[in-house]
């Protein structure tokens, strides 16, 4: 029951947050800020969090949680190789570029502390998984025949570092790569590559 009440304490301080964080940024908000903007004490919030970095981490999980849970939903429901991996790097952009905002405070405030933590490299490693369990499936169902099955975990870790380049390229021109070239691109290089 306990740890039921505390996950929902730290919910609504990862929710507030979330709003505080989008709309001033992360230098901008204090931990008093959050505290009001949850109804909680500020005592309640350290009890769970030692400073507002803590909770941006908290918030970006979140982030991370809700989008890919849409990417695998969205992936789903294709059945070919080609399809999933276009509705993955999709999907991915899309949404990435939904929460530009939050993406900006990364690149303009904490971007230094960003790439030195194991966060990125965590987005990295979760996300290369995903695209080789997907690659795996495209060579037991016969569609993925070009690359030595032992190569495919290297092969996805360049193809996620490439396409999370796109993504930031995206975000960092404040969202001029369209969705729609990013279809042209897979529609021309997923059928060329995964074969």
């Amino acid at each position: 029951m306990e740890a039921s009440k505390d996950s929902v304490v730290k919910n609504e301080i990862i929710d507030s947050a979330q709003k505080l964080f989008k709309q001033f940024g992360l230098k901008k908000t204090t931990m008093d800020e959050i505290a009001s903007a949850c109804g909680k004490a500020k005592s309640t919030l350290y009890h769970y969090y030692k400073s507002k970095e803590e909770v941006f981490d908290d918030v970006l999980s979140k982030e991370m949680l809700g989008l890919r849970i849409l990417v695998d939903k969205n992936v789903k429901q294709k059945k070919t190789l080609h399809d999933k991996l276009k509705m993955y790097f999709e999907t991915f952009h899309k949404e990435a570029l939904n929460k530009l905002n939050l993406y900006r405070i990364l690149k303009q405030e904490i971007q230094a502390e960003f790439i030195n933590t194991n966060r990125f490299s965590d987005v990295i490693m979760f996300e290369t998984n995903y695209v080789q369990n997907m690659l795996l499936e495209g060579v037991k169902k016969g569609e993925f025949t070009n690359v030595k099955e032992e190569d495919i975990g290297l092969y996805s870790e360049v193809i996620v570092v490439a396409f999370l380049g796109l993504v930031r390229y995206s975000v960092e021109r404040d969202g001029e790569f369209e969705i729609e070239n990013l279809r042209k691109i897979t529609d021309i290089l997923i059928p060329r590559v995964f074969t």
